[in-house]
């Protein structure tokens, strides 16, 4: 291949890579090739292996390439986008910071095909994004809302619930026979195999506190918890480390501190795995009840029967599993008014990021409003 072959882009001028010098131009250039390949062959579809049609692949090649030129406009040179890009760049479009060559701002529906590309391209590259914004009809509709502060607890106190039956000599016949109905679905196992360990192992699993408290602690994104794995943990010093392969993206090592609680509740659930047979193949700390990772999906279902159980009403919000990583960002910025600390715990790869998690809590606002009351109160 000559050099000058190295550097052609389909569906893009040499000046659209001006910041990048040669090397990066191969290596970018063979990075389009891939897209283009896939987005040709199993876009549409990865699973059944179709593509879309030649007149979609363009427009989602260029849109992927403006969040590329976004990040190197700002002097980040990536020849990967990570989710903290994806979201500024999201944040630019719904504040239209981001418009067209002519300086128009993006219309009726051009938002939410960006998005959409760029789901596309995390599809692609294998990596969990959760868009915190996406776009109806042209208008911004925030992905997720935040849980307040109450509702942490109650969610952390439904996880020791979760599941868990009662006593199984404490129930009548009748009642016995609706939870072996219910567990031998949960479990997918025929009804008449549902034995008295089965109910003791769910009334004293640790599994699901270990998940939220952790989750409450980092505000873990649904791709990492299904990416995390045993040998990332470091009880002794509190924390789990995030090697850099594994990060979502991120270019280096970091470590996520647990709080007391999450480490001795980390520990019960570790030393309960170690003697599950669907764990004995997989490094991976928590796996759904199919033996699968979690994901987006999984998660949020999760979500939606803790809140059941613990009697959380959405009222009007947005609650997804991104919900829990919304609070902790909100809450930590509430306790330190420090966007630095938001960022090094949400890991996020800018201040920009992290600000979009700057804005009063539920109980500030309460505070702010009792105290303009004008002395007359009940």
């Amino acid at each position: 291949m000559t050099a000058a072959s190295e550097t052609q882009f389909e569906f893009l001028s040499s000046e659209s890579v001006s910041h990048l010098n040669y090397q990066q131009r191969v290596l970018y250039s063979e990075f389009r090739t891939d897209l283009i390949e896939y987005l040709r062959t199993k876009g549409r579809s990865p699973a059944r292996g179709i593509g879309y049609e030649e007149s979609g692949v363009r427009p989602r090649v260029r849109r992927i390439h403006q969040a590329f030129e976004y990040a190197w406009d700002q002097g980040r040179l990536v020849l990967e986008l990570t989710p903290d890009v994806a979201d500024e760049f999201v944040d630019g479009l719904k504040e239209d910071d981001i418009t067209k060559n002519d300086g128009d701002d993006y219309g009726r529906g051009s938002k939410r095909k960006f998005v959409n590309a760029l789901e596309t391209y995390f599809q692609f590259a294998d990596t969990e994004w959760e868009p915190e914004i996406r776009f109806r009809d042209g208008s911004p509709v925030e992905a997720s809302d935040p849980i307040n502060n109450r509702e942490r607890g109650l969610l952390l106190n439904a996880s020791f619930e979760y599941r868990s039956p009662p006593s199984y000599s404490n129930v009548s016949p009748e009642e016995r026979d609706r939870w072996n109905t219910y567990l031998a679905q949960f479990l997918e196992k025929p009804k008449d195999d549902v034995s008295p360990e089965d109910w003791k192992a769910l009334e004293t699993s640790w599994k699901f506190p270990a998940l939220i408290s952790t989750t409450l602690d980092a505000g873990w994104r649904a791709g990492m918890v299904g990416a995390l794995e045993t040998g990332f943990v470091d009880l002794d010093n509190g924390e789990i480390v995030i090697p850099a392969e594994v990060a979502l993206k991120n270019d280096e090592q970091w470590q996520s501190e647990l709080t007391p609680r999450s480490v001795k509740l980390l520990d019960k659930w570790l030393a309960q795995r170690s003697n599950k047979a669907k764990y004995d193949d997989s490094p991976k700390i928590w796996l759904n009840r199919k033996g699968n990772p979690y994901n987006s999906a999984s998660l949020n279902d999760l979500l939606r029967n803790l809140m059941d159980e613990a009697g959380i009403e959405p009222h009007g919000r947005n609650l997804t599993w991104h919900s829990i990583r919304h609070s902790t960002g909100m809450y930590v910025y509430d306790q330190t008014q420090d966007l630095a600390m938001v960022a090094e715990i949400l890991r996020h790869v800018s201040l920009e990021s992290a600000r979009k998690y700057a804005h009063p809590t539920p109980e500030a606002k309460t505070d702010v409003l009792e105290s303009i009351q004008g002395g007359f109160s009940f």
